[in-house]
């Protein structure tokens, strides 16, 4: 039976009658579905989608999407994750890989039929129901999802990820385990109409590693292999039964890049059911003034849009070519290439009756790295006109455009629409406008352009600048993160001439975190810590420090105080200090709320002396719980709530396959308690104990794996570690 409008429970006398008529072809979709939305960093987030800051899709959510003007949703879904192949390729590498990161895993098993489980397959039809039920339609997809397939368009032995080792593919394998999740995925929702349509991959290949040329070559080898997996993904929705026959598929070209859509149309997978039931997809972020957050020697970041140029800082104009110091009016993301790139996607698909969808656009919100008031104007009016060209020539050449949202709501954010606080108000009522106004409604929705401006304006002053993050938890008992991170470019990014780094900051260390859930007894469970981090190297090699774990030393809540933190406190001494990609702060917890400063980050040089590597001139990247803006550092309080990690003895971990062994000093005789908690905030093992004057001892085991944080509280003293179980 056709779900439409009228709603999920229509009569299943109906079914019978329309379970075998055509659905309408692909074409005849494209101007209903209009323009679309992608509710990113959920449904495709592996094993938990709330795991990245957003709550599971409300009803109120898909309204307000509805009510902005959008026909068309997709859905980023994780599969792999959600069924048995997971724990199968854990165990054929001897049960010892991170089972959160596919690319550790190291070879995939020789199992080839996984099954999704189904309390996931009733949450997902959850969020397409509510999307069918608004009249809206839906695109569901198989997305990232730990790489099963997105990292292994290749055959053998090869490098997928530089720096993991060879890693042994079986591309026969992978086109199985397609093959398998679209068989159950369209049997389950055989039965719904042409409102729902399905795409069989993401971003294919788009994970591959940069060498000295450039990304692994996507050759036709490469594209005979992605084929494959299109096909098995074609052949099981179509086997599958019921309007599965004549649904609109969507296949995408190699990376999802439009440079590559021609090798996608060259070979163009064959569809049991005949021509006119599929679609092509590819991506727009155009990528210096989408994505890019550091000037490269090769190329400036485009903080203004053409049209809307800066006068006082020319360097970051659209198009701007760092060689012949012009603009180039042909660049990436400017009007002319826009207008040429959509009208050749629609020569090549659209006018051979393949529709086309851009599955991803949009461009980050640069509040934090433009401090001048004029040209932050620009910056915002610029993002407006670029939503706007984009939707323009989209609806003018035949194709659906779906902007990209993350849900953040911080410098840096993709979102239009709120709803991490349960408000789904209009972020970004600007880029909304320009949206609606291509597509022939009004765009009257109240701009906030002005008070942006003022809101990151930043007074001088004789004192400098800082940067004032504050930190917010959006739930009450889960693990959260709060990352302020610098990109480093240029002769910056070698930091070998250094010991250490060095950061001054203020604040206030208190004992708990607020409990945000005034029902629950969780404040007993609220704990954070902070941790210095760096990236290294073509591979982003990962080294951290607890910034927190210092005798003697914690943040005061008037003054500034400067904590050291060297290469050997690192918890594994950092190596590729010539090519630094970053560094920043990540602040780890739960039930976290306040604000702290930070006036700068220096080097720490072998004689003891120290120069600066970032003052904060400009605001680096906030994410998850984080916050901020630039400010004068003369004068004010912060403050942050979290448990205090430096009075209590140190604590040394070992991590072992099923168990956790935790060693420490204790001055007294005194009861103590052990207790390990996920990435939730869900207590996964606890323990009470007894200790004794000197060294001691506790062991807890369990059988979860993953990101963990061990608390040991020794009378009214707490000692925190983040640790990941084997």
């Amino acid at each position: 039976m056709r779900l439409n409008t009228f709603g999920i429970a229509c009569s299943s006398l109906l079914m019978a009658a329309s379970a075998f008529a055509a659905l309408p072809k692909a074409t005849a979709l494209v101007e209903p579905m209009g323009m679309g939305y992608n509710i990113g960093n959920t449904m495709e987030v592996p094993e938990n989608p709330t795991a990245w800051g957003n709550p599971l899709p409300t009803a109120g959510y898909i309204k307000a999407i509805k009510a902005a003007g959008f026909n068309t949703v997709r859905i980023p879904c994780a599969w792999y994750s959600h069924s048995d192949a997971l724990a199968k390729d854990i165990a054929a590498n001897g049960g010892t890989a991170d089972n959160s990161t596919y690319k550790h895993v190291g070879k995939a098993a020789d199992f080839t039929s996984p099954t999704i489980d189904a309390d996931w397959l009733k949450q997902v039809k959850d969020v397409v129901d509510m999307i069918i039920a608004e009249g809206m339609y839906v695109v569901l997809n198989s997305h990232w999802d730990e790489g099963w397939l997105e990292d292994r368009v290749y055959e053998g032995t090869a490098n997928p990820r530089s720096g993991s080792g060879d890693i042994a593919n079986s591309s026969a394998t992978v086109k199985a385990r397609q093959a398998a999740f679209w068989s159950q995925i369209a049997t389950y929702f055989k039965d719904y109409d042409e409102h729902l349509l399905f795409a069989g991959a993401n971003e294919p290949g788009v994970n591959d590693p940069w060498g000295a040329s450039g990304q692994w070559a996507f050759d036709n080898s490469r594209m005979q292999i992605l084929k494959g997996y299109y096909d098995a993904f074609i052949t099981s929705v179509r086997s599958a039964g019921g309007n599965n026959d004549t649904r609109t598929l969507i296949v995408q070209a190699p990376r999802t890049e439009m440079d590559n859509a021609p090798m996608l149309s060259t070979s163009w997978p064959t569809d049991p059911a005949g021509d006119g039931y599929m679609m092509a997809e590819v991506h727009y972020y155009p990528y210096q003034y989408s994505l890019m957050t550091a000037d490269e020697d090769w190329g400036k970041q485009y903080y203004y849009y053409t049209g809307l140029s800066s006068t006082n800082d020319k360097e970051h104009n659209m198009g701007w070519n760092v060689y012949s110091k012009s603009i180039d009016n042909s660049a990436l993301g400017t009007p002319n290439q826009i207008a040429k790139a959509f009208g050749e996607l629609k020569t090549m698909f659209c006018d051979k009756g393949i529709p086309v969808i851009i599955g991803e656009l949009g461009a980050i919100k640069r509040t934090g790295q433009i401090t001048d008031a004029a040209n932050l104007k620009l910056h915002l009016q610029g993002r407006a006109l670029f939503y706007g060209e984009v939707a323009k020539n989209a609806k003018a050449n035949g194709i659906v455009p779906y902007v990209w949202d993350t849900g953040a709501e911080n410098d840096g954010n993709m979102t239009i629409i709120t709803r991490q606080k349960g408000t789904y108000s209009i972020l970004d009522p600007d880029v909304l406008n320009a949206l609606q106004k291509a597509y022939g409604m009004e765009g009257n929705n109240k701009s906030n352009l002005d008070s942006l401006v003022n809101e990151n304006e930043v007074p001088e002053t004789a004192g400098g600048k800082g940067i004032e993050v504050t930190y917010k938890s959006v739930t009450s008992d889960s693990s959260e993160t709060g990352t302020l991170r610098i990109n480093l470019s240029g002769t910056a990014k070698d930091l070998s001439k250094y010991v250490g780094l060095e950061i001054s900051m203020k604040g206030e260390v208190a004992s708990a975190g607020p409990c945000t859930n005034a029902a629950k007894d969780c404040g007993e469970y609220g704990w954070t810590s902070m941790d210095f981090f760096m990236m290294t190297g073509g591979s982003w090699d990962w080294f951290d420090a607890n910034v927190m774990e210092q005798a003697d030393q914690q943040l005061d809540v008037s003054t500034f105080q400067t904590f050291q933190v060297k290469w050997t406190d690192f918890r594994t001494e950092p190596t590729g200090l010539t090519s630094v990609n970053a560094i920043g702060l990540n602040l780890y917890g739960t039930q976290v709320s306040g604000t702290i400063t930070i006036d700068y980050i220096k080097g720490i040089k072998a004689d003891g002396s120290t120069e600066i590597i970032d003052d904060f001139d400009k605001k680096p990247q906030l994410e998850g719980t984080a916050s901020g803006k630039i400010v004068a550092i003369a004068g004010g309080t912060s403050r942050i709530c979290m448990p205090s990690t430096t009075a209590a003895p140190k604590m040394l971990v070992n991590v072992q396959p099923g168990s956790v062994y935790a060693t420490f000093n204790a001055s007294k005789a005194t009861h103590a308690t052990a207790m390990l908690m996920n990435s939730m905030g869900q207590v996964i093992a606890q323990k009470s104990f007894d200790t004794h004057a000197g060294a001691n001892e506790v062991q807890l085991s369990t059988s979860a794996r993953g990101a963990a944080v061990l608390i040991v509280k020794i009378g009214s003293q707490k000692s925190v570690k983040q640790i990941k179980l084997r």
